[in-house]
């Protein structure tokens, strides 16, 4: 067995899946739904908070734009999930 390899139960893997290191391509969807997932639910959070400290005024229209990307990560982190669960039968 090469030295990048490790034996996991019966099947042996690339070390970077043991490890946890981002070594597939379909990794990068996963980092992309976790990041537009965060910076949504910053952007709900500055939606209700702003009109407390600007004095009863509205957001800006891009805060509105920014919370869609709650929804959209959380699709792209179902199909990360449906892709990945495919990828192992």
């Amino acid at each position: 067995m090469p030295a990048a390899w490790s034996s996991v139960g019966r099947r042996s893997v690339p070390c970077s899946t043991v490890i946890g290191m981002p070594g597939q391509p379909g990794d990068r969807l996963l980092y992309a739904a976790l990041v537009l997932f965060a910076i949504g639910v910053v952007a709900i959070i500055a939606m209700f908070a702003y009109p407390a400290l600007a004095d009863g005024d509205r957001a800006p229209i891009g805060v509105y734009l920014l919370t869609l990307g709650t929804p959209i990560g959380f699709v792209l982190a179902i199909v990360f999930a449906l892709r990945s669960g495919r990828r192992h039968r």
